[in-house]
């Protein structure tokens, strides 16, 4: 049924009958947490669009350090090196929590994009991954940790259905590119401020506005965009209205 595949807020919106023929080259799958669905400079034998979970784009250094470029959940799609048209990924591609999602195949993912509605819909989507990450280089060199770290429980959430996100304190903090023990003190700090509650894996949102406040000016401008270009799909401000 093409409904579906409405879940995902990119697929959504395009016409009924490019749906219907996307259905044919597409396959559901479960994906579980930790699974790579990418590497960098590898060829990306598919594209995926998520359903559910959440998935990070790391970039990595030969040295061995890495750190998360970018989020993608249901409001985008994994793959972005064959909306460019090179097929060769640009980062690592990890789920951080278990989801589902539509796979494509390269060569199907191609022929689609022959096709203006949906190249134009892809280009824009990677035009809002752009945004995010250099909203997130903006705030690794400028913010506190606290701050980044309200910014990325606000991304997660984002992407999230519900307000309890599946993460640990060691997925935060090889996504900040920071020690473990300071991830532990600043969850706590949060905690304490009662924006959140932390325990065994799981942080549930219990104030996103607070968080919003302690995040400040390096969150929201990103969001924007994609609003602007592709339209709403904060999961928490929809599920707050």
């Amino acid at each position: 049924m093409v409904e579906a595949i409405i879940p995902n807020l990119l697929l959504d919106g395009l016409p009924l009958d490019m749906l219907k023929e996307l259905r044919g080259d597409m396959r559901f799958v479960e994906l579980p947490r930790q699974q790579v669905l990418e590497r960098v400079g590898r060829p990306a034998p598919h594209a995926y669009f998520l359903v559910d979970g959440v998935a990070s784009l790391i970039a990595r250094e030969r040295n061995g350090l890495n750190i998360e470029a970018a989020l993608v959940g249901i409001e985008g799609m994994l793959g972005l090196s064959h909306v460019f048209g090179t097929g060769i990924s640009l980062s690592d591609t990890v789920m951080q929590s278990h989801g589902s999602g539509w796979r494509i195949g390269a060569e199907e993912f191609r022929r689609a994009m022959e096709k203006p509605v949906f190249r134009k819909r892809m280009l824009l989507f990677a035009d809002t991954v752009m945004a995010q990450s250099f909203a997130t280089t903006m705030a690794a060199s400028r913010g506190k940790l606290m701050v980044r770290l309200a910014r990325w429980l606000l991304l997660f959430h984002d992407r999230t259905r519900g307000d309890e996100l599946e993460l640990t304190h060691d997925t935060m903090a090889l996504m900040l590119g920071v020690r473990r023990a300071g991830v532990t003190v600043t969850i706590h700090e949060i905690e304490g401020q009662g924006l959140i509650r932390a325990h065994r894996g799981r942080v549930l949102i219990r104030d996103r506005a607070g968080l919003r406040l302690l995040a400040g000016e390096f969150y929201g401008q990103a969001e924007e965009r994609y609003e602007q270009l592709i339209g709403p799909f904060r999961q928490g401000d929809r599920a707050a209205d």
